[in-house]
């Protein structure tokens, strides 16, 4: 909608005596019987409520979606003729969304309903331009309370406002990121799961030293992770700590890179690093690189995220490896020596959130919508595509048309708003192999995760006014020092003092006052 627009006539609707009889003789708890039901004139008529409009800024996710009009799009036309909805949706480039955004917010083309990854990145919310959902959610929308789990309404949850309509974790498992592992190396060295941070390095030396990949060469891989400290998370998780997020420590909220366990983490790839059981480019490898190294039967154990278990992980190495067999699982975090609390990766318990406009003038079609799209047949839509053309049912046996899905992608990646569907997921995936393998994975990953005391939380000013407070910042080069050597880990501690003498102080102060009005207990 556009900023001091001209006021929507409102439609009228006819409501005759026969819908309400029968809307109340539908109602759960009714006793009306069809033998006491008033009679109805043979010429009475009802005329359907007429379709309520909403306008929509979603993301493309970078996919090819059809030009035109959105309602001219089937999956588009299907979703809006089953919540009696006429859908207006702009699909704005993945790339530059969120530049996008604030270019039509600030030339005042706002819509009903926008996506976003979390609302402490939505200038609605940050501006109080966003409705509260709670008194909507609570009337009509009992798929929305039944289906999403509370840490995602949490996570969009100020003040007791709901703030927006939250997609759940992928696979329901917020900790969303495990370590895999060969377990044909495993298995050939007779290794066991390790379940401390000694017994992994135990079976990373195994891995370096007794050939699990059986070329006769020196030249496996441990352990292998990315540029700027990427995709190590679950080895900081050993201790508690993720770089890209927040933590409660002794009654405050600081940056995970400044907590004391911290420091403990980068001992740990300190010892990695000097016994050559880290990839020695980890702090250059590109993602390209990165992956290469994996699929080249180099690499015993990287981290990733949980649903890339079967795809691009185990399918890939099948592929190239036929005659090695690989096998790669997930692992639950080992506990890193001495530190007694959470493990793994901080938990990020929603996907994307739809922001309502506080002026929208028909929110609850808002909040219909998103219902019937975590109901039962909602979830088969999103993931299977439009029944009797991409799927069909015959009792309580679906078939799924692979071949007829053209909008699989797309239509996930915009409309998905469960977590997790079993039995969709079963037909998509198409191989008990790979179906268990992911379920095995996100049962690994759903028993741990760092809570996250700041989701939903929106930038502080100090952190965004100094890119050099960031984990991007200065860290970066003290946390390379002390895994090279270059100085010892007790360089961590000058590191932080030096950090909070230049804002950080600030900072924290920031993280806990908010904290404690918006989410402490």
């Amino acid at each position: 909608m556009k900023v001091n627009f001209k006021q929507i006539v409102t439609l009228a609707c006819v409501v005759c005596l026969s819908t309400a009889v029968a809307a109340c003789s539908s109602d759960k708890g009714s006793t009306t019987t069809a033998s006491t039901a008033p009679a109805v004139s043979a010429t009475a008529s009802t005329k359907p409520a007429a379709p309520e409009k909403i306008t929509m800024f979603v993301s493309n996710n970078a996919q090819q979606i059809p030009s035109g009009k959105s309602m001219d799009l089937a999956t588009v036309k299907y979703l809006a003729q089953k919540t009696n909805t006429d859908l207006d949706i702009t699909f704005l480039p993945h790339e530059n969304y969120a530049d996008q955004l604030k270019l039509k917010f600030a030339s005042g083309d706002i819509p009903n309903v926008h996506m976003v990854w979390g609302i402490e990145t939505s200038d609605i919310v940050t501006n109080g331009l966003a409705l509260d959902l709670k008194p909507l959610i609570d009337k009509y929308g009992p798929n929305l309370k039944k289906n999403i789990p509370q840490s995602a309404w949490d996570a969009v949850t100020i003040n007791g406002k709901i703030l927006a309509i939250p997609q759940p974790a992928a696979g329901n498992a917020p900790a969303e990121r495990v370590i895999y592992v060969r377990k044909d190396w495993m298995d050939k060295l007779g290794i066991k799961e390790p379940k401390t941070s000694a017994e992994f390095l135990d079976m990373l030396r195994a891995f370096r030293d007794k050939d699990p990949n059986g070329n006769g060469k020196k030249d496996e891989i441990p352990f292998s992770s990315r540029e700027k400290f990427e995709w190590a998370d679950n080895v900081f998780g050993m201790y508690g700590v993720n770089l890209d997020s927040n933590s409660l420590y002794n009654g405050e909220v600081m940056p995970g890179y400044v907590n004391p366990n911290m420091k403990k983490a980068l001992g740990l790839l300190n010892t990695m690093y000097k016994e050559k059981l880290i990839d020695t480019e980890f702090l250059t490898n590109t993602r390209a690189i990165w992956d290469q190294k994996i699929k080249s039967d180099l690499v015993g154990s990287w981290d990733h995220v949980v649903l890339g278990i079967w795809d691009s992980w185990q399918k890939d190495l099948t592929k190239l490896l036929p005659d090695k067999k690989p096998n790669v699982i997930g692992i639950a975090t080992p506990r890193g020596d001495g530190y007694t609390g959470q493990l793994g990766r901080v938990e990020k318990p929603v996907l994307k959130t739809f922001i309502v406009h506080k002026d929208t003038k028909n929110p609850e079609a808002v909040v219909k919508m998103f219902d019937w799209l975590v109901s039962d047949e909602g979830q088969m839509f999103s993931e299977l595509g439009i029944e009797g053309q991409s799927y069909t049912k015959e009792g309580s046996t679906i078939k799924y048309l692979a071949d007829k899905d053209t909008d699989l992608k797309w239509r996930s990646a915009v409309f998905q708003m469960h977590g997790f569907n079993e039995q969709a997921q079963k037909l998509l995936i198409n191989n008990d192999e790979a179906y268990n393998k992911l379920l095995q994975t996100i049962d690994t990953s759903r028993k741990e995760g760092i809570a996250n005391p700041t989701a939903g939380m929106p930038p502080i000013d100090t952190l965004t006014k100094n890119a050099d407070l960031q984990y991007r910042g200065s860290f970066q080069e003290a946390a390379a020092k002390i895994i090279l050597g270059e100085k010892p880990v007790d360089y961590f501690d000058e590191y932080v003092a030096n950090w909070k003498k230049q804002g950080g102080d600030k900072a924290i102060k920031e993280l806990t006052d908010w904290y404690n009005a918006n989410r402490k207990k």
